[in-house]
């Protein structure tokens, strides 16, 4: 399994998503800003990427989310 196939699964398991929606917006997924940024935390930490104030912000969705980590991953 490749990085974003595994960061794939560990989001969907942290959202407490059976199977993950990439459109979706994390607030529609019941998760508020504290929890985004908690998530983001522990992304950075976990597997050495970074997001700054500006990707914080226009994180919305899902899929913005792994757009992201696979730009940082390239």
């Amino acid at each position: 399994m490749d990085k974003l196939e595994e960061i794939k699964s560990k989001l969907a398991v942290a959202i407490h998503q059976d199977k993950l929606d990439t459109s979706a917006k994390f607030k529609e997924l019941g998760l508020d800003s504290l929890d985004i940024v908690e998530l983001l935390l522990q992304l950075e930490e976990e597997y050495g990427i970074h997001f700054d104030d500006v990707d914080m912000t226009n994180i919305v969705t899902v899929q913005d989310l792994l757009d992201n980590i696979a730009k940082q991953l390239k």
